[in-house]
């Protein structure tokens, strides 16, 4: 894509996406920081949009930042930046303590799909960890869940129908953080992927109770075919999501290649680890 179309297509995706995130979460950006305008890519690198298909990876790099990059807890506190995180995504998380690691990768490829379009619906549907799928289409139709046999499985019976609007969004939203986690979206959701097709909008996983996952919210490439990336999490406690800081140079890039274990500030990962969702 040229330069000049790229800027015309990301102004007017944070215009419109800025209304959307109003909308949703009752929060928006005043300044409309975003990734694209807040970090330039490593000299001699440009960012990638793969297969032709710009929207997803637009959308991120798209996605408004607060303008005071301090992450605060869902009861309101300061996490200390220990050169930990650049940024933090301007979206709210709610006063419960659901918003975790898998919940935030979760937030972005739902976030995506449903500010696409009703015709962008099927593809909201997530499953828990018992292996219960939940979907937007069917929450939309009045769907309660009912957990029985001590949680470990959910039956499901039909209300009224709910109108499709952000707080419905959001409800439905907060089930899937509820019952959903690292374990389910790596043994349900995510595909495995080589390092070496990594694109914006993976995700780095490791699957377990707790576990641990980040987002690759953005991705560089040069003359040579060398990419690099970016990443995003959240944590425990719930937490507003932040874009990290790579350890070892202090910079938001990560190189893709040259390396067994993935460091971040955080958490410890493999080249194995990275997979893309199926929806």
């Amino acid at each position: 894509m040229k330069i000049k179309g790229l800027f015309v297509r990301l102004l007017l995706v944070s215009i419109l996406f800025g209304s959307t995130i109003a909308c949703c979460y009752g929060q928006q950006s005043k300044s409309y920081n975003t990734i694209a305008s807040l970090f330039t890519t490593p000299e001699g690198y440009e960012r990638m949009y793969v297969n032709n298909d710009y929207a997803y990876a637009t959308w991120l790099v798209s996605h408004p930042l607060k303008d005071n990059p301090e992450v605060l807890y869902f009861d309101g506190h300061v996490k200390h930046n220990n050169n930990i995180y650049a940024a933090v995504f301007d979206y709210e998380i709610g006063d419960r303590d659901l918003h975790h690691c898998a919940d935030a990768a979760i937030y972005l490829r739902a976030s995506y799909n449903y500010s696409s379009g009703p015709e962008f619906y099927d593809r909201l549907k997530f499953t828990f960890t018992n292996g219960f799928v939940s979907s937007y289409t069917e929450w939309l139709r009045g769907a309660i869940y009912n957990l029985i046999n001590n949680g470990r499985d959910i039956k499901v019976s039909y209300g009224r129908k709910r109108q499709d609007n952000c707080k419905t969004f959001r409800q439905w939203l907060d089930q899937v953080f509820s019952y959903a986690g690292t374990w389910s979206i790596e043994q349900y959701d995510l595909e495995p992927i080589s390092i070496v097709d990594i694109e914006p909008g993976d995700v780095f996983v490791q699957g377990g109770f707790p576990g641990h996952a980040v987002t690759v919210v953005d991705v560089a490439i040069d003359s040579k075919g060398h990419k690099v990336f970016m990443l995003a999490q959240s944590y425990m406690p719930a937490q507003e999501q932040h874009i990290l800081l790579n350890p070892a140079t202090g910079d938001v890039w990560y190189s893709a290649y040259g390396w067994n274990f993935l460091s971040t500030p955080e958490y410890t990962f493999e080249s194995k680890d990275l997979y893309r969702w199926k929806n």
